[in-house]
């Protein structure tokens, strides 16, 4: 494509964006729904399984990442709603459920888009996934939370790829990935704000390219984690100049330690990519002893009880 086309696609974009005739797609209905009732302190998980239920689709992802092989050791197979749930917590169960039905968006008619939406979904996944055991080392920040980070971190790519579809499906890869770059950040922002996503996710999506960024604490947060999350999905972690990367030092992560991430946490990644739907690795299971199985039909829990509890419990043994 010619410098000019895409200067004016360019314009285009801008001028729809500032104007707030940008089309951005609607937050999923039954997120919304997961993410009100987990919000609400007196919620209950009879209420969770009646919601998640009445999706089958999401019913067998939620069943399936409860039973996932490094989770489950041998143990009871995990075969209802309620006991999924028990075994996740709820935000963890949150997560999963944006996943799947976020996952729904990524969808073009043009197949060179179509295919940029599926790259652009795994790496985000695998950047959560990265996100979630970075932040297990870190007792202020939330698991949980920093798997969402990684999976919202690259989200304005999505209405941007929808917008080439719709109005440009002949765009050129190069003019493609001009675009992304251009807009990506400031279109996430406006995406996450739209989707009513908290003020520290968007601090994600503004901070973590920066390389150099500084905050006013001194304390590592999430767009830290999604920093060297993001810096180790992309397979060149061993050429990074992590002394340089003030994300790294800030999570107390050696130059050492970053270089030999995968391999140090293959065990912890392998159950997060798996909960993700992510290929996993074969790797040997760590030593020392096993989940407890999980009785099928548990009494109805707290949030702050399913949080301390099941996958998120069992990951933070693993580093004990």
């Amino acid at each position: 494509m010619q410098a000019e086309q895409l200067e004016a696609i360019v314009s285009e974009v801008d001028e729809a964006l500032d104007s707030g005739s940008f089309d951005l797609p609607t937050f999923p209905d039954i997120a919304i729904k997961v993410r009100d009732l987990i919000d609400d302190p007196n919620v209950s998980a009879d209420q969770l399984v009646n919601l998640l239920t009445a999706d089958p689709v999401i019913t067998a992802h939620i069943i399936k990442a409860a039973n996932t092989a490094a989770l489950s050791g041998g143990g009871a197979r995990v075969d209802t709603m309620r006991a999924a749930i028990s075994r996740l917590g709820y935000r963890l169960l949150r997560n999963l459920v944006i996943t799947v039905t976020v996952s729904k968006l990524f969808k073009a008619s043009s197949p060179l888009i179509d295919r940029k939406l599926k790259q652009l979904w795994e790496r985000s996944r695998i950047v959560a996934a990265n996100s979630f055991v970075i932040a297990l080392h870190q007792r202020h920040l939330k698991p949980e939370q920093a798997m969402l980070a990684g999976m919202v971190h690259n989200l304005g790519s999505l209405p941007l790829c929808i917008y080439a579809d719709r109005h440009h499906p002949r765009l050129e890869a190069d003019a493609l990935e001009a675009l992304l770059r251009r807009f990506g950040t400031k279109v996430g922002i406006k995406l996450l704000d739209n989707w009513h996503f908290p003020q520290e996710m968007l601090d994600v999506v503004s901070g973590y390219e920066n390389l150099q960024r500084q905050n006013e604490s001194g304390l590592p947060d999430y767009a830290d984690v999604v920093t060297v999350a993001s810096l180790q999905a992309t397979g060149t972690a061993k050429f990074v100049a992590w002394q340089n990367v003030s994300a790294a030092s800030r999570l107390g992560c050696t130059p050492e330690s970053c270089f030999s991430f995968n391999d140090n946490h293959a065990e912890q990644l392998n159950i997060a990519f798996e909960m993700l739907g992510l290929p996993t690795k074969t790797v040997a299971p760590l030593p020392g002893p096993q989940p407890a199985s999980v009785n099928p039909n548990p009494a109805p829990v707290k949030a702050q009880q399913a949080e301390s509890s099941g996958l998120l419990g069992f990951l933070s043994r693993m580093f004990k």
